[in-house]
């Protein structure tokens, strides 16, 4: 696990140049890196109720398994189906105006582009979180 550090400081993180991540911040988040993708906000919501529904979404899909949790972040891995290449997926969520919203970080291990799916599993996960929870 060393080379997955952890818990991810979401401002300074710079992801990899490769197409085959996914990275989602808040609107207005003092980061570093440019989003991927604005995460929505849940009104009225609590960023640790916010966490546990977004872990709770993604242990609901095949292949996934929770690694680690600590500081307020969860570490999850997904394995492919044919090959279980792992791809790991790293999620926090915050304060913000109205509610809270998430920062995530979704990568493969292996391979230089993963043909979007990161963007897709993070984008179904984030649908299956209601909103507001």
């Amino acid at each position: 696990m060393a080379d997955r550090p952890f818990p991810i400081d979401f401002s300074t993180l710079i992801p990899s140049s490769r197409p085959n991540r996914w990275l989602v911040l808040p609107e207005g988040f003092d980061a570093a890196a440019t989003p991927d993708q604005t995460s929505p906000v849940w009104a009225g919501a609590e960023p640790d109720a916010l966490l546990e529904a977004f872990k709770a979404a993604a242990l609901s899909a095949a292949r996934t398994q929770l690694v680690r949790e600590e500081a307020g972040q969860i570490e999850l891995v997904q394995r492919s189906l044919v090959f279980r290449f792992p791809d790991y997926i790293t999620a926090q969520a915050v304060a913000a105006e109205g509610g809270a919203a998430l920062c995530v970080y979704s990568r493969s291990t292996l391979g230089y582009s993963d043909l979007g799916v990161n963007a897709k599993r993070v984008q179904a996960w984030l649908a299956a979180v209601p909103n507001p929870l």
